[in-house]
């Protein structure tokens, strides 16, 4: 049964583990597929991203 989950899809990381970059990435695809960056987890991800210095 777990061989056929969807491997296409990738597991989402911890968010403490990301780097800039990547939350950069995250926000940018939060803002196009959920129209707005209003969701709880795009503010973690916001949160996250002045916690790096960006």
């Amino acid at each position: 049964m777990a061989d056929e989950k969807k491997e296409s899809t990738p597991k989402r990381r911890k968010m403490n583990t990301l780097t800039l970059a990547e939350v950069e990435a995250e926000l940018a695809e939060c803002k196009e597929k959920q129209g707005g960056l209003i969701s709880r987890y795009a503010r973690q991800l916001q949160a996250r991203k002045k916690a790096l210095g960006g």
